[in-house]
């Protein structure tokens, strides 16, 4: 026979188990269900991921292929100018030494003249000729006329509209300052003139591009510099001319306009 007391006992064990089971168990997380907008918002969201990607990976190739050749230009460049150095060096040696001998066709990308735009404080080496290949880092002189620096005809420069090279030259005004150097002396010019052109317009470098009576001997010493227009785009030329208004043998030293720009101003 079971006390009063041990049936309560018992009932209210078996209570606090039948709780104790009860809150032990945990109910199942119902399943998730995914909508067709859960889907589509996805799909968009991955999309939107990749163009992003895509964006930024075509404006680093954009960026280098702005910028990014211009530390190759500089190499190139410091080559060039270290060979001219060495090749006037050489001329005047040769020319003290013996009779000079006739004149050869200058050698395509052979290194030719420095051309100094103190405006925009830049200065090259310019090379022969106007090839893909010679002008890939360096201005090229167009040979189609013989003209030399300072000599009375139109010495014309081309190169591409990229940082470092002809990137700013529609900054030059009427009046500003091109200078030429050879193995003695500085031509000093001054812009008078620019115009934006069709690629066919090859009358901009002949000898006198303003006399239409091209058979005739031409009269004015100038200098042309020719490039891409617009930038990034290949549709026109740019065209900046700069006429002979002074001659300076390097035994005087370097033009005003330029001698913040010799090399030992510059390590200063």
């Amino acid at each position: 026979m079971v006390s009063t007391t041990e049936r309560h006992r018992h009932g209210a064990s078996g209570s606090r188990r039948g709780r104790r089971g009860s809150a032990g168990r945990r109910r199942r997380p119902p399943a998730s269900r995914h909508t067709t907008g859960d889907v589509v918002r996805g799909i968009v969201r991955t999309i939107g991921e990749v163009l992003l990607t895509v964006g930024l990976l075509m404006l680093f190739y954009a960026s280098y292929e702005v910028y990014g050749g211009q530390w190759e230009t500089e190499r190139e460049q410091q080559e060039l100018a270290q060979g001219l150095e060495e090749a006037w060096a050489a001329e005047a040696a040769a020319e003290e030494d013996t009779e000079p001998g006739p004149e050869s066709e200058p050698l395509p990308g052979s290194a030719d003249s420095r051309l100094y735009l103190p405006s925009l404080d830049l200065d090259w080496v310019v090379v022969n000729g106007t090839t893909p290949s010679d002008i890939l880092n360096s201005p090229g002189h167009y040979t189609d006329y013989g003209s030399e620096p300072g000599a009375v005809g139109n010495y014309a420069v081309a190169a591409h509209r990229t940082p470092g090279l002809f990137w700013d030259i529609d900054q030059l005004e009427d009046g500003d300052v091109m200078v030429l150097e050879d193995a003695e002396n500085f031509y000093t010019y001054r812009v008078f003139e620019e115009q934006t052109v069709l690629p066919g317009d090859v009358w901009v470098i002949e000898p006198d591009p303003f006399d239409d009576a091209t058979d005739e001997a031409p009269e004015r010493s100038l200098i042309t510099l020719t490039t891409c227009a617009p930038k990034l785009n290949n549709t026109h030329r740019l065209i900046v001319w700069a006429e002979l208004a002074e001659t300076t043998p390097k035994s005087d030293g370097m033009p005003e306009e330029i001698a913040h720009m010799a090399p030992e101003a510059e390590e200063e």
